[in-house]
């Protein structure tokens, strides 16, 4: 047995060696052009059944004569393996060869051995000598009874199952009785094999549907499981910032109140003073007046003493006179003011917000947002020209028809979408209507569409005065193609021969363009050459990605490496010398620092480190089953870190985990709009939608692989697409490197 062989039975499965058509065990197994293997009768039943053979699996059809029959290639693998899977089978014995106790289920095609499943293999594989021979699986249903029996009339054992009557729904020998029956009735009656071929092909429609509608429930429950943790996470995060909100309070209260008592005891200083001064002076007086009395009263009696009582008279005058001109309600020396007592008001204001709004307010994603930002006297009294306004970014925007876009409003005064309004209005007289959302911290997200081209003016108004910023010119442009980019040779001094492979965004705006060559020519977005740089000699640059800090990597077909360079082209490091062998489109994780590389040769993903060059790892394996590849073309990422990958000749869009393990097929095989035929190109816009060149079209889908549109027309010359990049949000435009014709194609979408 060869060794590609023997080193497939570790990897076959029972399916792999069964036609797809019958649904049996392959017969002379003959492939297609389309590179899908069959048996040669289940061909023939096809072609003289339906005049022409569709092939089940990719839907190619092929015009085959009979002639053409004889000369359909033999799939030598399949019938090799299927003599190894016959011979093993008939030869296998009833007991195990190293136990002899067990029934065997391995055969080790190096050994030579039948061996049971434990421990007998778990041995086999422990031993350093064997651990790495190729083992194949024994079906036992196949030792139990042959898959020919099925095709065996139940009554005529011998017989095979010939012929298939639609109307009674019976199958039937050459024998059968009924078959007369059928005939004399003039039944519509076919042969079996054709039979089971159409069965078979409305089962596999059946199936397909099936899965189908498995992958859209699993999406779903994908999604409800995910919005769940969403809803269980922002309830946690409400339930601390009500706790946070509760104890900012408590101490905004604590220190309102702290306030307060210090107000009342900076009256109580004050008045005390006062007091004691006004106490002081009394005090003063009464002892004068005191005074007076006793001296008056050691005279008393003595006619003699009548000087000392005039003069004790005048004092005590003096003392009558400063008492009726003193309030002793007021301080004697300081105050000329009303006396001041001292009495608590509570504030009516904090009861009626307590009540009315409390804390704060629970709301919804799908409500429209309003926050009060109460100040302590009540709400603001500030003009609306000066704090609301229009973002300087969208004071003057382009869209392109039907593109949703949003203008950003912020202010400093109380947040009430209430009364903000936003009108759209075409010079004809023509009015939208918008979405205004509140974001929080005085930001607002207005949300309009136009689907009539021309220029438009969105009118932003509080109440009834304009904004700042307000009205917004908003030009919408056209959809489809807007430039081409051509004389690409004329522009080289290298290579001139070679078509152009990739395009990506430069960190001024411009357009880079690479074409299997040392130049990397740049072109401004409206298709004007600006203009040409160089890498190093025997470079032949294929795709390019930027990757931040005004470096860049690119696949250097020549070299079979990957190239990183700074803004000045020059080189800093190359990746995957003596391991890629034809590297193509290219991305980088920022996040992560992994490069991502596609080889067509290897038919499967390299990752690097960016920061050192060290090989990571790679996933990805030549063929068509679920993660395997055939002659991959380009890689990009989603925002979750999920690796898209361009299956070209698989003919499908393929998704892989942030573990890179394959998740599924986003989008596949077709030639009609909504599937894919040679994907060349694949990149993610702003808004998380996928673009897709392949073969001579152009397509839109959202992050899930659900079809939106064709962005080229049929009209527009796409010849093999490859190389594709967002060059612009608004309007959304994307630039393509069209392969074959050699030039560049800028659509708006």
């Amino acid at each position: 047995m060869s060794q590609a062989v023997s080193k497939a039975l570790q990897f076959m499965d029972k399916k792999d060696l069964e036609c797809s058509i019958c649904l049996s065990r392959f017969h002379q197994p003959k492939t297609l052009k389309c590179m899908h293997t069959y048996c040669l009768q289940c061909i023939q039943k096809w072609v003289e059944t339906h005049g022409k053979m569709k092939c089940p699996t990719c839907g190619q059809e092929h015009n085959l004569t009979r002639y053409d029959l004889k000369e359909l290639t033999s799939n030598t693998m399949i019938i090799q393996l299927l003599e190894y899977v016959r011979k093993t089978e008939d030869q296998k014995p009833s007991k195990c060869t190293c136990c002899d106790i067990n029934q065997p289920e391995y055969h080790c095609q190096t050994c030579q051995l039948y061996l049971c499943g434990a421990p007998c293999i778990k041995q086999h594989k422990r031993v350093p000598s064997t651990k790495d021979h190729p083992l194949y699986t024994l079906d036992k249903k196949e030792q139990e009874g042959s898959s020919d029996e099925q095709n065996k009339c139940k009554v005529h054992c011998k017989n095979s199952l010939e012929f298939y009557c639609s109307t009674c729904n019976k199958s039937a020998c050459k024998q059968c009785e009924h078959i007369l029956y059928c005939h004399k009735k003039q039944h519509k009656m076919i042969p079996m094999s054709t039979a089971v071929i159409e069965f078979n092909s409305d089962a596999n429609e059946v199936v397909k549907v099936a899965h189908e509608i498995k992958n859209k429930l699993t999406k779903k429950l994908e999604f409800i499981t995910r919005n769940k943790s969403e809803i269980d996470s922002q309830i946690n995060l409400c339930r601390t910032a009500i706790g946070i909100q509760e104890q900012k309070l408590m101490e905004k209260v604590a220190e309102k109140s702290k306030e307060l008592m210090s107000d009342v005891e900076e009256i109580y200083k004050e008045e005390k003073e006062d007091i004691d001064s006004i106490l002081q002076d009394i005090d003063s007086k009464m002892t004068q007046v005191n005074n007076l009395l006793a001296s008056i009263n050691t005279i008393m009696n003595k006619p003699e003493e009548k000087e000392v009582l005039e003069s004790q008279q005048k004092n005590l005058k003096a003392v009558r006179d400063t008492v009726h001109r003193t309030d002793f309600y007021r301080p004697v020396q300081k105050s000329k003011k009303k006396r001041i007592t001292p009495r608590f008001i509570p504030s009516t204001r904090l009861d009626e917000l307590i009540n009315t709004e409390g804390i704060g307010k629970i709301i919804t994603a799908d409500n429209a947002y309003k926050v009060d930002n109460d100040d302590e006297a009540g709400i603001s009294n500030i003009t609306v020209g000066s704090t609301y306004k229009v973002a300087k970014d969208d004071q003057v925007i382009t869209v392109t028809k039907g593109q949703p876009f949003v203008v950003k409003v912020t202010s400093k005064a109380v947040s009430d979408t209430s009364r903000l309004g936003a009108t759209l209005r075409k010079a004809s007289g023509e009015e939208l209507a918008t979405e205004i959302k509140y974001q929080g911290n005085g930001e607002y997200k207005i949300t309009g569409r136009c689907n009539v081209e021309g220029d438009w003016q969105m009118k932003i108004t509080f109440g009834v005065t304009q904004i700042n910023g307000s009205p917004v010119n908003i030009k919408v442009e056209s959809l489809g193609l807007v430039h081409t980019i051509g004389n690409i040779p004329k522009y080289k001094e290298h290579s001139k021969k070679a078509k152009v492979s990739g395009v990506i965004l430069d960190t001024d705006g411009c357009i880079l363009v690479s074409s299997y060559s040392k130049d990397i020519l740049k072109f401004n977005q409206s298709g004007v050459y600006v203009a040409k740089r160089q890498v190093r000699q025997n470079v032949h640059v294929n795709e390019m990605h930027q990757i931040g800090d005004g470096h860049m990597v690119y696949s250097d077909d020549l070299g079979h490496c990957v190239v990183m360079c700074d803004d000045k082209f020059q080189e800093i490091r190359s990746f995957g010398k003596g391991i890629l062998e034809c590297p193509n489109g290219l991305t980088v994780n920022r996040e992560t620092s992994i490069l991502y590389v596609v080889d067509r040769g290897a038919h499967c993903v390299f990752k690097f480190n960016v920061d050192d060059g060290r090989l990571l790892g790679k996933f990805g394996s030549e063929g068509s089953k679920f993660g395997q590849m055939n002659d991959p073309s380009d890689v990009t990422l989603t925002k979750e870190g999920y690796v898209i990958v361009a299956d070209c000749d698989n003919n499908r869009i393929q998704m892989f985990n942030e573990k890179e393990k394959f998740k599924e097929i986003l989008i596949g095989c077709g030639k009609k709009d909504g599937k894919v035929w040679g994907p060349c190109g694949v990149t993610i816009d702003m808004d998380e939608n996928i673009i897709i060149s392949s073969n001579h079209k152009l397509q839109l889908f959202d992050k899930n692989g659900v079809f939106i549109k064709r962005i080229d027309h049929e009209d527009d010359g796409l010849d093999i697409p490859c190389g594709i990049t967002v060059i612009s949000n608004r309007p959304r435009r994307v630039a393509v490197a069209n392969h074959e014709a050699n030039n560049i194609k800028i659509f708006n979408y």
